[in-house]
């Protein structure tokens, strides 16, 4: 025998006795030969929401250089007049196109909430009503340079003490904008 297969010969015998107790070791949690398993439960992970995003072209934009003021009788028996009065501070006319709202009775302008005094309840729009179907034409205005255009509605609203807060929803010069007003505190009294 050469040196080199006296050198190989240990490491021979030493393959063949792990091969041997691999063979005759049984790993455990193995069922025996022939038994049917269960199929596998797959748990499924519930799928997460994607965070909902609102293109920018449909958030209304801010009409810069355009004010709103909206004005009501501080008491009043009756229905409530409300004005809102959009006044342009801009170089150049713009033009405003206001739809009916299908939750505010089909009013173009202004759009309104009414809040009961010391509770922050919401009056109007009522919570849960049906929209109505309104019409979809648009009341369009041209606002100069340096003028003021005026919106004016009334409300019907029981005897109490409200805040009333307004602003403009349409479009100008084709994009859509909101102009929000100062909210007015008005006492409907009973008739």
């Amino acid at each position: 025998m050469n040196l080199r297969a006296l050198l190989l010969l240990p490491l021979l015998g030493l393959a063949a006795a792990q091969t041997t107790a691999t063979q005759t070791t049984t790993p455990q949690n193995v069922p025996p030969q022939g038994t049917v398993l269960p199929a596998p439960v797959l748990l499924e992970t519930p799928a997460v929401p994607e965070p909902v995003t609102v293109p920018a072209a449909t958030l209304p934009a801010r009409l810069d250089n355009v004010s709103a003021v909206l004005s009501a009788p501080r008491s009043v028996k009756g229905k409530v007049p409300l004005t809102l009065t959009l006044k342009s501070n801009r170089a150049a006319a713009v033009k405003l196109e206001v739809p009916r709202d299908n939750e505010q009775n089909c009013a173009t302008a202004p759009t309104v909430r009414v809040l009961k005094v010391g509770s922050r309840e919401v009056v109007y729009p009522k919570p849960g009503q049906e929209p109505r179907l309104c019409a979809q034409d648009l009341r369009s205005d041209t606002l100069g340079a340096g003028k003021q255009v005026g919106y004016l509605r009334d409300l019907d609203l029981p005897a109490g003490e409200y805040m009333i807060e307004g602003w403009l929803t349409g479009f100008a010069d084709g994009l859509r904008v909101k102009v929000p007003a100062q909210p007015v505190r008005v006492t409907v009294k009973s008739n």
